[in-house]
């Protein structure tokens, strides 16, 4: 009779039977190279929540000073060489004085709740510079003001998603990483080690890459996920030897 999910028949005496989990649609067979086991299984995948954050503090904050900066800068200019609309440049000058001083000795509370109404507060600002110096023809400030303002818009939109948790997907496919890893898909075949211990995941590859990541809470058995793992490494690791023959 056919175990369900992962089935390990070894050589040896012992066999080892790990309980379904996830979803099947089929079953493969892969052979357990270096330890004499032959696998049959049925498709998994694992998705683990990650303590990281998708936006972190000091992006918010840096935002809030090129914001300030541009603010002050444009204000100087205007309040020193314009004399038609000198006030103007007062207004601009006060605005990135209070913006940075709110960043550098609020900033708790700017990157916490008041993040979003400091952000369509500078939109505003920003937005209206950029339209002025395209009624008055200023390229330079048009220029400045119009790409601040796309930052700010993109800003608003990036920030609101970041609130949302960040995972890890594992399947038979490979490990889809987080957004906010220097790699975002890596193949079975360039993974030597994966481990699951004390709520860190450790991904080890071929080519002594590391990847480490603190995770939230979790309900995944860590000999499972690593058994499964290991199962995936060897079933994978002749894709390996095609990939350094392309070379």
């Amino acid at each position: 009779m056919p175990h369900r999910g992962y089935s390990f028949v070894a050589t040896r005496p012992k066999t080892l039977v790990l309980p379904r989990r996830g979803y099947a649609t089929r079953r493969g067979k892969a052979l357990f190279r270096g330890l004499g086991v032959f696998r049959t299984f049925a498709p998994m995948e694992f998705e683990l929540p990650l303590v990281e954050e998708k936006v972190k503090p000091h992006q918010v904050t840096t935002l809030h000073l090129v914001s300030a900066l541009a603010f002050l800068v444009a204000g100087l200019i205007i309040a020193v060489y314009n004399y038609t609309i000198p006030l103007w440049g007062g207004a601009l000058l006060v605005a990135g004085l209070l913006l940075t001083g709110f960043t550098i000795f609020k900033n708790k509370w700017v990157t916490g709740n008041g993040n979003t109404p400091m952000r369509i507060a500078e939109l505003i600002v920003a937005a209206t510079v950029a339209i002025y110096s395209f009624i008055m023809h200023w390229k330079f400030p048009m220029g400045i003001f119009s790409v601040l303002s796309a930052a700010i818009i993109f800003a608003l939109y990036w920030e609101r998603k970041g609130s949302s948790a960040l995972y890890i997907h594992i399947s038979d496919k490979g490990v889809n990483l987080p957004v906010t890893s220097r790699k975002r898909f890596l193949p079975w075949y360039e993974i030597d080690q994966v481990v699951l211990r004390y709520d860190t995941l450790t991904i080890d590859c071929y080519n002594n890459q590391l990847f480490q990541f603190d995770m939230l809470d979790h309900n995944i058995d860590a000999q499972q996920f690593e058994a499964y793992c290991a199962a995936q490494v060897a079933a994978n690791i002749d894709k390996r030897h095609e990939e350094w023959a392309g070379f």
